[in-house]
């Protein structure tokens, strides 16, 4: 019998889906304030909420990445002495 890996704990799950979720959302809203051609004040600020959205979505995928890198073993130079 094979044992299946375990899955994460959410803790680090989380922080990839709620940026996924963050990118989606803003990237759906942006083509809406683009297709609807919301102009003005309004139209500016769903457009710059949007792109908002999608840069903190992209901060926390890229933090839940991190987080799961977290335990594997990182490469590290030789200790040895230098010549």
């Amino acid at each position: 019998m094979t044992d299946s890996p375990s899955p994460a704990p959410l803790g680090t799950r989380l922080p990839r889906r709620v940026g996924i979720g963050l990118l989606a959302a803003g990237f759906t809203a942006l083509l809406l304030s683009i297709g609807f051609d919301l102009d003005g004040v309004g139209g500016g600020f769903v457009q710059g909420a949007a792109v908002g959205g999608m840069l903190v979505g992209t901060y926390f995928w890229g933090f839940g990445n991190g987080l799961r890198r977290r335990d594997r073993p990182q490469w590290l130079p030789s200790r040895g002495t230098t010549e």
